[in-house]
């Protein structure tokens, strides 16, 4: 039988403790928090609330305002993003302007697409002027293959306003999951309100 060494159970207390510490951290900076009753609802730098749609996980470190999927990010996502009149669109480098109508939103985010290398061959199915929390918008549906020749379904409901421009996108493979996660990107679109007029 061994003798422990002096210090060895010391040792692996505190190896102990620093693996606990570091799983415990890791965990605390998960990427995706599941959306439930109690975080459904969001507010967004005194501008807009919405409420996200249960079940979906929600990215908690995002470039976006806000992303959930509900089957991961391949198979299905909303995005909702606010940004200044000013930042140009990144292949088309042009701007919104607060006076702009939604079919003019409508026909810059087409041209964003169709230079785009992953969406340049659209089909557009549907764009029409929608209210999005009380205020015109742009609402813009296409199909697109990807690289592996998966039909993509795409809506964006848009908006300018003189904070900005506001965009809720929906994505998903045009079998199963477009239709599975239409209704929950519908009922987070109709819930969005503005604190400004």
């Amino acid at each position: 039988m061994r003798t422990p060494q002096p210090g060895s159970r010391a040792r692996r207390t505190g190896r102990s403790i620093a693996v606990g510490l570091l799983l415990a951290s890791l965990a605390a900076c998960t990427p995706w928090a599941r959306v439930d009753p109690g975080s459904r609802h969001e507010s967004k730098r005194d501008d807009y609330s919405l409420e996200l749609p249960l079940g979906w996980v929600r990215r908690t470190a995002d470039a976006n305002d806000y992303f959930v999927t509900r089957d991961g990010p391949a198979l299905n996502y909303i995005a909702v993003n606010r940004q200044p009149h000013d930042r140009k669109l990144p292949h088309t480098k042009r701007e919104t302007r607060a006076d702009m109508l939604p079919h003019e939103l409508a026909e810059l985010a087409i041209a964003e697409w169709k230079n785009t290398a992953a969406t340049a061959n659209l089909e557009l199915l549907a764009s029409t002027p929608v209210m999005l929390g009380g205020k015109p918008a742009a609402r813009v549906h296409i199909r697109y293959k990807n690289e592996r020749g998966l039909p993509i379904e795409r809506v964006l409901v848009s908006l300018v306003d003189a904070r900005g421009r506001l965009s809720i996108l929906y994505e998903a493979p045009a079998i199963v999951y477009f239709e599975r996660g239409r209704a929950d990107f519908e009922t987070l679109v109709a819930s969005v309100r503005f604190q400004h007029k």
